[in-house]
C-alpha cells in the first residue's frame, strides 16, 4: 500500500510540475492536476492538502529554490554560508523562470495557496541572516538589498531599465553581485 501511495504521490507531483511549467502558476488547478495524473482530486487533497500543499512540497524539495537545500543542511550559519547563499541564490533567481513566475503571482494576487510556500522559504532564508546578533542593521541592509535584487529580477522581464540602470546588461548584474559581496564583508568586520 505504501509503495502505491508513494508512486501516486509522485505521479501527482509530476503532473503538478508539468502543468506549472506549461501553464504557469495561475493556470494550475486541482482538476487539471487530477486529470493529468489520472487520479481523483480527493487523492490530491488527502496526500497534499490541495494546491497549497503541493506548493509547499515544491519549496521543501528545493524545486522553488535549490539554494534552500544548502541552508537546510546547516544547524547554524556563518558569513561564508551567507556569501555562498547570496552568490548561488541570486544566480538561481535570475535563471529560474518558474520561481520568478511564482514570485510575481504572489505579489499580484497575495494568493492563499502560496502562503505556506513563502512562510517556509522565509523561515529557511531567515536562518542565514541570523549571523550577526550585535548589529541587526547589517541584517536589515542586506535584506533590503536582496529585496531590491528580487524586484529588479522580476522587473527585468518587462522593463529594460530601472531609472538609469540597464537591467539587460550582465555588467549590471555583476555590479549588483559585487555590492552584495561587499555588504557581506561588513559582517566580517564586526
Amino acid at each position: 500500500m505504501k509503495k502505491n501511495r508513494a508512486a501516486t504521490e509522485e505521479k501527482i507531483y509530476e503532473a503538478f510540475l508539468s502543468l506549472l511549467k506549461e501553464k504557469g502558476p495561475q493556470g494550475v488547478g486541482i482538476n487539471a492536476i487530477a486529470k493529468e495524473a489520472g487520479v481523483s482530486k480527493e487523492l490530491i487533497y488527502r496526500y497534499y492538502g490541495g494546491l497549497k500543499g503541493l506548493l509547499l512540497h515544491f519549496a521543501q524539495k528545493g524545486d522553488f529554490f535549490k539554494s534552500l537545500l544548502f541552508i537546510n543542511q546547516k544547524s547554524s550559519s556563518s558569513v561564508s554560508d551567507l556569501q555562498h547563499f547570496a552568490k548561488e541564490g541570486t544566480k538561481e533567481l535570475r535563471e529560474n523562470k518558474l520561481t520568478q513566475e511564482i514570485l510575481r503571482w504572489q505579489l499580484l494576487e497575495n494568493n492563499e495557496d502560496t502562503k505556506d510556500l513563502f512562510k517556509f522559504t522565509n523561515s529557511q532564508i531567515g536562518k542565514i541572516f541570523a549571523i550577526n546578533d550585535k548589529d541587526t542593521s547589517l541584517n536589515h541592509a542586506f535584506q533590503l538589498m536582496i529585496g531590491g535584487y528580487v524586484y529588479f529580477t522580476l522587473l527585468s522581464k518587462f522593463n529594460k531599465n530601472f531609472i538609469t540602470t540597464d537591467l539587460t546588461k550582465d555588467e549590471t548584474w555583476d555590479n549588483f553581485d559585487n555590492a552584495l559581496e561587499k555588504t557581506i564583508e561588513l559582517f566580517n568586520k564586526e
